[in-house]
């Protein structure tokens, strides 16, 4: 009898917690879907529920440059979700991924350079007006696309740099102010990416198979294979001193019988200095231009700074006809 009378009462608890679970479960949705005098932030937080890391997040496939001139960008996203695309910050272009989760756009070039990223939204947000969907936290992309063309350079008729950038991973250069890369043989040297503490990404591009061996002020620093889209890329901690000094990746072609390819390029990590009182906010960047090197110097979404330099090639370093006229560096933009 004690026993039966125990059991009731353990059964009746459960009863009553699960009761007391579902009630609050209810009023928990009620109160952030059903409540008419909901503040911004709760409306915002609804909104944003479904911006989930389940989702296909947006990424920029392919750019290119349109007479006009217009930039062309392409990518997917999430299947019948909306894109945003913003310049340093500021809307200016918005559109709808199809079934596929494919998605493009033209967008008018300013005369200033652009830093364009994409973000990606669900109906919810977007029917919700204009206003909501700006201010409720899409899914960011990763990838920053730059364009950056000095009136003299176009006047010259010298071709825009136009890259896609993103944190901890090699710059992929679209077009080249200078027309074309540091190159011997099938060796080709892209950008270097690095930051404040000294992380660096080398990056470039191989005709031949095999390994790519980097060295700093001839030391060899390590080595890496040759992709099978022809592209390589190095990532090292802390091996970038300050200062101006050579870098050099010497190509090691799997066939024994080929030659090997060596290219240099005169890199200069800069100081960590800010441009201007808030160089770390949303958009900031900064331009240090050289006859034959650019250095790109970028926040990055979440905080922090990374530069990027390109480089001309050899034969074009050497021809004062092909050189830019020179600007004040670094040139806050």
């Amino acid at each position: 009898m004690k026993k039966r009378r125990v059991a009731g009462m353990i059964g009746g608890g459960l009863a009553l917690a699960f009761l007391l679970f579902a009630g609050l479960s209810v009023a928990d949705r009620i109160e952030v879907t059903s409540d008419p005098d909901a503040d911004d932030a709760q409306r915002r937080l609804a909104l944003s529920k479904p911006i989930a890391a389940s989702l296909t997040p947006v990424s920029i496939a392919q750019v290119s440059e349109l007479p006009g001139p217009s930039l062309r960008l392409s990518g997917t996203a999430e299947a019948a979700s909306v894109v945003m695309l913003l310049d340093r910050g500021e809307r200016v272009r918005q559109v709808r991924s199809n079934a596929d989760g494919l998605w493009s756009a033209t967008l008018d070039v300013p005369d200033r350079p652009m830093a364009i990223e994409a973000v990606l939204f669900e109906d919810s947000a977007v029917n919700a007006g204009t206003d909501a969907a700006a201010s409720a936290p899409g899914l960011r992309g990763v990838e920053t696309v730059f364009r950056i063309h000095r009136p003299a350079d176009q006047a010259a008729g010298l071709p825009p740099l136009i890259m896609i950038a993103a944190p901890a991973a090699p710059t992929r250069l679209v077009s080249s102010p200078f027309g074309g890369l540091p190159a011997s043989g099938p060796l080709a040297m892209g950008a270097i990416d690095y930051d404040d503490a000294g992380g660096v990404i080398f990056s470039g591009v191989s005709a031949e198979p095999g390994r790519v061996r980097l060295y700093v002020s001839n030391s060899a620093i390590g080595e890496t294979r040759v992709g099978a889209d022809g592209r390589w890329a190095y990532i090292a901690a802390s091996v970038m001193p300050l200062g101006e000094y050579d870098v050099r990746a010497e190509l090691l072609p799997t066939d024994p019988a080929a030659a090997r390819a060596s290219v240099s390029v005169p890199f200069e990590r800069l100081r960590p200095v800010r441009a201007t009182e808030g160089a770390d906010d949303e958009g900031a960047l900064s331009v240090n231009f050289e006859p034959f090197r650019w250095q790109i110097r970028r926040s990055l979404v979440g905080g922090g700074m990374q530069s990027t330099a390109i480089f001309a090639p050899e034969e074009l370093s050497a021809v004062p006809d092909l050189e830019p006229a020179p600007e004040p560096a670094p040139a806050a933009e």
